[in-house]
């Protein structure tokens, strides 16, 4: 006898904001999708459904033709999913996908993606009250992924073997689902400029992404700054990146350091394609996804040689010791590199859906 009569996928996501696990939910469900009018998937077809909370809009899921939606009458947030959906799970014998670092505890076992298990293995990363409190949700949730779950799924061999290491679970029980990229385009609005940054007008510039997380590892930023006078660092993300540098005495005293603030989609993407090249010093990373874009754009880039970095982006882009400031950007970028084409062919979103729905039809048909 079947273990399962239905897929429910857990579509929380759907009332979060589109961030990076959001974003590799989102697009992984629109290719499966696709996937599922192929005759090889002719055993999931009317038995995949996306499970929704109350709050989130149907219309704006029209784009779905093999996927049936099933929309809570009440219920949102962690509570929908903690209870609703995984009474929903039982009572329909479903086997439940979830893409987004978390599981209902009351479900039966099913499938889980846990990009990276940051709060379980580096609680150093934590420095606010507010990410205290969410560390003890999160440490529950890496545990409850990768012990109660019949196949995990992770976005880096990197992650794999943590994941594996630290929960002691058998390799084959974990999978390796990179994520893609081709949701960026690489197209920027004609009348998209940098004016409101005239510092930058004429003058050669590095550009990075950062925010006040402490594996983003602003402070080499700040340090190559320093070093190299004859360049501006140009730097997006939060108003509040200034404060941060004065806990580090000197960052906002480097003329050359300019702290962009937010910046449109379309900015960033001509930041990219100007720039001397794009700067990625971060410590830690389940994937990586900014140093791709940027890649896309046709950009070098400057990349940390720590975590799952070099696995992801192999001989293509220039590596930094991401704890050592005395760095010859020069000397650096003189270098040679591979094609980004080599790595931009190797990801995307129909490969991450196809290794995930090849897992979801082997438990789903599986005999128990």
């Amino acid at each position: 006898m079947k273990e399962y009569d239905f897929i429910f996928i857990n579509g929380r996501f759907l009332e979060q904001k589109l961030t990076g696990v959001q974003r590799f939910a989102y697009e992984t469900v629109k290719e499966i999708d696709n996937l599922l009018s192929k005759d090889i998937y002719e055993p999931l077809k009317n038995k995949t459904f996306l499970c929704i909370p109350s709050d989130v809009d149907e219309n704006n899921l029209k784009f779905l033709k093999n996927i049936k939606i099933r929309k809570a009458k009440r219920g949102t947030g962690i509570l929908w999913e903690q209870t609703s959906f995984a009474f929903e799970i039982k009572k329909n014998h479903a086997l439940g996908l979830h893409l987004c670092n978390a599981v209902p505890f009351l479900q039966k076992k099913g499938i889980v993606c846990l990009h990276d298990i940051t709060y379980t293995i580096h609680p150093e990363f934590v420095t606010t009250a507010k990410h205290k409190i969410m560390k003890i949700w999160h440490r529950m949730q890496d545990k409850a992924c990768a012990k109660k779950s019949l196949a995990v799924l992770t976005v880096s061999k990197n992650s794999a073997k943590e994941i594996c290491e630290y929960f002691k679970i058998p390799e084959e029980k974990i999978s390796v689902v990179y994520n893609g990229w081709q949701h960026f385009s690489t197209e920027i609005s004609e009348e998209t400029n940098l004016e409101k940054w005239p510092e930058l007008n004429n003058h050669e510039f590095f550009y990075s992404m950062s925010s006040l997380a402490k594996n983003k590892n602003f402070k080499w930023i700040i340090e190559a700054a320093k070093r190299n006078p004859q360049y501006i660092f140009a730097v997006a993300g939060k108003s509040d990146l200034k404060k941060y540098g004065d806990t580090l005495h000197e960052g906002n005293n480097l003329d050359n350091l300019l702290y962009l603030g937010y910046v449109s989609d379309d900015e960033a993407k001509l930041l990219m394609k100007k720039c001397k090249a794009f700067i990625f010093p971060s410590v830690f990373e389940g994937f990586g996804i900014p140093p791709l874009e940027a890649l896309a754009m046709g950009t070098k880039v400057i990349c940390s040689n720590a975590s799952c970095l070099p696995e992801i982006f192999e001989d293509c882009v220039y590596y930094i010791n991401p704890y050592e400031y005395d760095v010859n950007l020069d000397k650096l970028l003189s270098g040679d590199v591979s094609p980004a084409e080599k790595i931009l062919n190797k990801y995307s979103w129909e490969k991450t859906a196809e290794k995930t729905l090849g897992i979801v039809q082997r438990e789903f048909l599986l005999k128990k």
